[in-house]
């Protein structure tokens, strides 16, 4: 197989790993603002090592203890009825994107985590509890690049009136965007100081499957002619993009199809299985200025990942000027074969040696992106039935616990640090304590997905059995089909005080 195939196959590798996300989700950005420090589940380490635990021990239900999937883009209009409702194809898909007329700030976000394992107790210092695990998870983020897709499908003549417009420049730097599948082996530590804080730290072992990143590009292309032809200018390029187990590279012209990066081999990748490996660490607080208010913060997914294995890596460092055959042509795709035009474009410039782009399978490191989360509630209390008891034995509220239920209000901040790319949320909540075992959180969330965002979570408890669920978005749960952005989260553990 050629080089100059390379846009056909990265295309058929990239619908792989979409097809990986869909087949993991339903085996049952990350904002998870619901779920943080809410009734103390064992899954709240994870978002916070600091977190109070009350408990001497758990376990969740392996394969069942935590799914989340959350999916989202910025702009009201990326839905299911207006981008894949009546598509064909990968094509259709994209233009349907297209005539959104989005502008270069819109982000697509898609995030899922399913949780193999999860246990913890309490050691013999009391004041300590051990919590450990691994889950999988498959993260992905992009900017739309608009100068790119305007390229992409009206060429030069973006007016289509059958002139080109010479001058118009066309930025390389709006392409960012990342997609990954990992596993993540964790064990962490909660320390209880005194009565007014609690720290905690986790560290991770980190087995890369599936990466694709082309972040901090730079560059940017514009059509310019003379009296006799035209050429078109690629000034001041930096644009990369780095693969591990999506494309098998034989030789410099060469890439191997057959069975590579299959599904198989992407669940492997997750247990060690494909040699790119990596360390991570997150921290977190609880502190009580007094027996009603009560900060929380953590700084969690301070991961790396070298990458090592099935690497391919493609760049474009050097300015370069193509011009067609002396002639007056330029960029002029036809409608609904925009795919064969670029890929016959790409291959006539590439074969005369005009493209310096340049392949290797050489390593690269991967840091992902650290998410910060701060919280301040104040807690009450309000009346109980008389044959109430708590199951919560340790909450601190100022009336005994066999007089008065709890009530939480508080503020949750969220912020996640994209490649050039802050992502941040807001959240308003309240947390009811409604019967024995049954616990409520409400929640209202702002940000660039949505300015609406009522969220819901509840957790349950019969005996050492918990279950707990979350939703976010909820006025958009009846046009589901109409929403742009939706999470879920549900699980199931074993709690024993």
């Amino acid at each position: 197989m050629k080089i100059a195939r390379i846009l056909p196959l990265m295309m058929q590798k990239l619908c792989l790993f979409l097809t990986i996300v869909l087949i993991v989700a339903k085996s049952n950005a990350q904002n998870q603002q619901i779920l943080y420090d809410f009734d103390q589940l064992p899954q709240t380490l994870l978002l916070n090592p600091g977190a109070e635990v009350d408990y001497d021990k758990h376990f969740g239900v392996p394969l069942l203890s935590n799914f989340f999937l959350q999916v989202g883009a910025t702009n009201k209009n990326i839905n299911y009825n207006n981008i894949i409702s009546g598509a064909n194809g990968d094509i259709d898909i994209l233009r349907n994107i297209f005539e959104q007329d989005l502008n270069s700030n819109e982000i697509f976000l898609v995030n899922q985590q399913l949780e193999i394992l999860n246990g913890g107790l309490r050691l013999r210092n009391a004041d300590y509890y051990l919590s450990f695990g691994m889950y999988q998870e498959i993260e992905g983020f992009a900017n739309y690049p608009k100068d790119e897709v305007d390229l992409f499908f009206n060429g030069n003549d973006q007016d289509r009136d059958g002139f080109p417009e010479e001058g118009d420049v066309f930025n390389f730097n709006q392409l960012n965007f990342i997609g990954e599948l990992v596993g993540v082996f964790h064990i962490g530590i909660t320390k209880k100081i005194n009565e007014k804080l609690n720290i905690g730290a986790r560290f991770k072992l980190l087995s890369g499957s599936l990466q694709l990143n082309s972040i901090n590009n730079q560059g940017e292309y514009q059509l310019s002619a003379n009296s006799s032809f035209n050429q078109h200018n690629f000034d001041a390029m930096r644009v990369v993009l780095n693969t591990s187990g999506f494309i098998k590279l034989i030789d410099d012209q060469d890439f191997g199809t057959g069975d590579f990066g299959g599904l198989s081999q992407a669940i492997s990748g997750l247990f060690f299985g494909g040699g790119n490996l990596g360390a991570g660490l997150d921290l977190g607080f609880t502190y009580h200025f007094n027996e009603s208010i009560t900060l929380t913060g953590s700084l969690i997914d301070l991961d790396f990942i070298t990458y090592t294995n099935k690497v391919v890596n493609y760049s474009l460092t050097e300015d370069f000027i193509l011009s067609e055959n002396n002639n007056r042509d330029y960029f002029d795709p036809e409608v609904g074969d925009e795919f064969n035009y670029w890929d016959d474009k790409f291959s006539s410039f590439y074969d005369t040696g005009d493209i310096p782009l340049e392949i290797n399978d050489g390593g690269f490191n991967f840091r992902r992106s650290p998410k910060l989360n701060a919280s301040i509630k104040y807690q009450f209390n309000h009346e109980r039935d008389e044959d109430y008891n708590s199951v919560f034995r340790d909450a601190r509220f100022v009336t005994p616990v066999n007089e008065s239920l709890i009530s939480e209000v508080g503020i949750h901040t969220y912020t996640d640090f994209k490649p050039n790319y802050m992502i941040w949320a807001v959240t308003a909540f309240y947390m009811r304590e409604i019967t024995k075992g049954f616990k409520a959180k409400v929640t209202y969330t702002y940000d660039k997905f949505s300015s609406k965002n009522i969220g819901l979570g509840i957790s349950t408890h019969f005996r050492d059995f918990n279950f707990y669920a979350t939703a976010d978005n909820l006025l958009a749960l009846p046009k589901l089909k109409d929403s742009n952005y939706q999470s879920f989260q549900l699980g199931m553990n074993f709690i024993f005080y």
